[in-house]
């Protein structure tokens, strides 16, 4: 089987699992792949990222506020001891994926200093996906500028399929984020 990435390295920092995590939830997220699998990766992600940020000063939005119970899906998809029998409703799980997923580009682009393009293409979806969250911003500045691009208004095939080429484009030409 050939693997994307390669795993014949001695190790991996804890940004670069983050990376790797956010990449994939984002492929997997348009791809419309199962959002229990997403939500765990992109929670696990975030978790790193928001350890990480501690140490240095930089927080996310989501572990940061008192609205979050410790029954929130990235717990339970990971614990049993306390509730073996409990269920969860997962009508909503998309749109908390969203926002756990734009949560740790953020934290990745405030920690690294770069993200990779699937999470440029995934911020430029959110903030034109919504606006009004974004609203009282400068016209002429970056989030503007993603909004123009309009990608809330491509189904998800078409942007996963921009990312494929994405990734091509970078294998032929070696650009890098």
């Amino acid at each position: 089987m050939d693997l994307p990435y390669d795993c014949g390295v001695e190790s991996i920092g804890k940004i670069d699992v983050a990376r790797r995590q956010i990449i994939e939830a984002v492929r997997l997220f348009f791809e419309g792949r199962d959002p229990v699998v997403i939500h765990t990766i992109i929670a696990s992600a975030h978790q790193v990222l928001h350890d990480l940020g501690a140490k240095t000063g930089i927080t996310g939005a989501i572990k940061n506020t008192s609205q979050w119970d410790s029954n929130f899906p990235f717990n339970f998809f990971k614990h049993a001891d306390r509730d073996p029998e409990e269920k969860i409703y997962v009508e909503q799980l998309q749109q908390l994926t969203s926002d756990f997923i734009m949560d740790a580009i953020f934290m990745l682009q405030q920690i690294s200093g770069n993200i990779p393009i699937e999470a440029k293409v995934f911020w430029s979806w959110f903030v034109s996906k919504y606006p009004d969250g974004f609203d009282n911003l400068p016209q002429d500045g970056a989030i503007a500028k993603m909004q123009k691009l309009q990608l809330a208004e491509w189904d998800f095939p078409r942007i996963a399929n921009f990312l494929q080429f994405a990734n091509i484009a970078e294998d032929i030409f070696g650009a890098k984020d």
